[in-house]
């Protein structure tokens, strides 16, 4: 009787703990990106990598979120990345899930965020919903009654491929319909549906061509960010456009507002400029990944004495503490962080009185700079001049005129090197994707064009990196350095060390603002490498070692600033490589964009080691 109690006693713990444990751990943390009128997925490209975006529309806009998460903690260093792209009104959400109610639901697959997911292959299981926490998200179909149901459509799923899928049951408000936004689009639809009954006759032909529905569906998911689902809703319910631009307030009444004079027109005071800066936070170096630039920098620390373990190519601990060491103790590598601190590092600065400067402060001083650009009288003065105008007043002939004046003058004599681009033709502008594009083909014709501003990023974060990426090895295309991997004090001094090998005689003031100018389409709109370019990135990174270990062997003092070259060269690539799988690109893509990085760092400075 005893033994009975006791194993009763041991049952009822187990029982209670594992209750405990399922009620931790709810993703019931998102973050809220915005609220707009009109948002395409398109316009969040830039955020794809970085968590999986799904929206809610209401009447009158659609409310855009980002991930599920465990805690505020988790959540709110989402809130950091989607302030750092220029998301101001983004805010960390906490979802009603205590007031949600358990449904039964069939779980198809479990995908990583920056998957690639065909979801044609989904849609014939019928509605489908995702449930989001942390770096995954699980694909579901549903929902029905109870279970029974659930596993008599579970049979006839399971025989047409959905082999590991399963019946589960899920808190409501944990659910987000995937709708066209989420799935990236409109995707195509099964040429041939999934059939699960036997045709019987030739009028249930046109029934069997729809996706497949639970055969009971008497429950509906509540709305779940409605009435029901948020429970502190940290933003207001300012409507925005897709770039994050507020639009102009709408009449009270239903007669079309009269045409307002340009003098009365209050645009400045609509948009203002944003605070949010470029400062890219060093990523976390990933132990698990074996890697040529961590053995690398394993051998020479163990040369040097403080990397004690064996030479295995994984970033650990062990790797973190011997680099902490060589910065601590090596001198060459102590005196050259103390010259970055003191070298010029590229800005957004620009003589008064430029063009450049003009762009630059056209939000923070708009009169002046408008003012500028009109007496500039220049094509690319013209362009920024209409796409201020279109951004507060809206489209208008005003704009078209100046934009394809602009246009006119920026092609003169020149031809179109843009697919689908035709200078000669007057375009209508009507959506900030075009102007941006069509600014970017101006900024890309112009003898000696300003650069890009940084502003341009932060208020349209998808749209201008859209038009603005990629930029060709050939391209005349400049972007200003927007902080990001400059923020790095390993980038700053390997650029200090290297500058100092070049030798301030030997510097090009044009290669360096193209090195510049591509290090920061880098950490813009990082592209993947082609399997030819990787190939030549290796060769070009062995022959720069060679040259400068051959340097080196000329004299003990400059093997010391081989040495420390070496040590921060290398640390440096392992971020970068770190910083690009954190945008989604995999280990070789990464490697390979890490060099490309490292090549557009130093190249310009080490030419005569090549």
């Amino acid at each position: 009787m005893k033994f009975l109690i006791r194993v009763f006693s041991l049952a009822t713990l187990v029982l209670m703990a594992t209750l405990a444990a399922a009620q931790e751990g709810v993703p019931d943390f998102t973050v809220q990106v915005g609220s707009y009128a009109n948002p395409k997925p398109t316009d969040f490209a830039n955020l794809q990598g970085h968590g999986f975006l799904y929206a809610n529309k209401r009447p009158n806009r659609t409310d855009v979120f980002i991930g599920g998460y465990e805690s505020e903690a988790e959540a709110g260093k989402m809130l950091a990345t989607l302030q750092l792209f220029g998301y101001d009104n983004a805010a960390v959400t906490k979802l009603n899930s205590e007031g949600g109610q358990p449904v039964t639901i069939i779980q198809l697959a479990t995908k990583r965020v920056g998957d690639k997911v065909n979801w044609e292959d989904y849609l014939p299981a019928g509605k489908l919903y995702v449930l989001l926490s942390g770096n995954q998200f699980k694909i579901l179909a549903g929902t029905f009654p109870d279970i029974t149901s659930a596993k008599a459509h579970l049979a006839k799923l399971q025989k047409v491929g959905f082999k590991d899928a399963f019946v589960k049951n899920v808190n409501n408000v944990l659910l987000h319909e995937v709708t066209d936004f989420e799935m990236g689009g409109a995707p195509k639809k099964p040429l041939i549906p999934l059939v699960f009954e036997e045709k019987k006759t030739e009028e249930k032909a046109p029934e069997t061509a729809k996706a497949i529905e639970p055969e009971v569906q008497k429950q509906d998911v509540p709305k779940s960010y409605d009435d029901v689902a948020i429970v502190t809703p940290k933003t207001n319910a300012t409507t925005l456009t897709p770039k994050g631009v507020e639009p102009k307030a709408e009449e009270p009444t239903k007669t079309a507002p009269a045409k307002s004079e340009p003098a009365k027109a209050e645009p400045a005071k609509t948009v203002t400029a944003t605070s949010v800066s470029f400062e890219a936070d060093l990523p976390d170096i990933r132990p698990n990944v074996k890697r040529t630039s961590a053995y690398e920098l394993q051998k020479i620390l163990k040369s040097e004495g403080s990397y004690k373990g064996s030479l295995d190519g994984f970033y650990g601990k062990g790797t973190r503490s011997a680099y902490d060491q060589a910065l601590a103790s090596n001198t060459q590598l102590k005196k050259y962080r103390i010259l970055a601190k003191h070298m010029t590092t590229p800005t957004e600065d620009a003589p008064k009185g430029t063009v450049q400067y003009y762009i630059n402060h056209l939000w923070d001083d708009p009169k002046t700079a408008m003012d500028g650009l009109a007496a500039a009288k220049t094509p690319i003065a013209k362009a920024y001049r209409a796409y201020f105008m279109y951004v507060n007043d809206g489209p208008s002939k005003d704009v078209n005129w100046l934009m394809n004046e602009a246009i006119k003058e920026a092609f003169s004599g020149k031809k179109s090197a843009f697919p689908k681009f035709d200078p000669t033709v007057r375009y209508a502008y009507e959506d900030i994707d075009q102007m941006l594009t069509h600014l970017r083909y101006i900024h890309e014709v112009s003898a000696d064009s300003p650069a890009a501003p940084c502003w341009l990023f932060r208020k349209h974060p998808s749209a201008a990196l859209a038009a603005f990426g990629p930029v060709g090895s050939d391209s005349k295309l400049k972007l200003q350095a927007c902080g990001g991997f400059w923020e790095w004090e390993d980038v700053k001094v390997v650029d200090a060390i290297t500058k100092d090998l070049c030798g301030s005689g030997q510097m090009s003031e044009a290669a360096c603002a193209k090195s510049q100018s591509q290090l920061a389409q880098l950490y813009l709109t990082p592209q993947a490498v082609s399997d030819d370019d990787r190939k030549a990135l290796e060769a070009w990174n062995a022959k720069l070692w060679q040259g400068i270990d051959g340097w080196a062997s000329r004299d003990p003092m400059l093997a010391e600033i081989a040495t420390a070259l070496k040590i921060s060269y290398l640390q440096t690539e392992i971020l970068f490589e770190d910083y690009f799988m954190n945008e989604g690109f995999n280990e070789k893509e990464a490697k390979a964009l890490g060099l490309q990085a490292m090549k557009v760092l130093v190249a310009h400075h080490l030419e005569r080691f090549i």
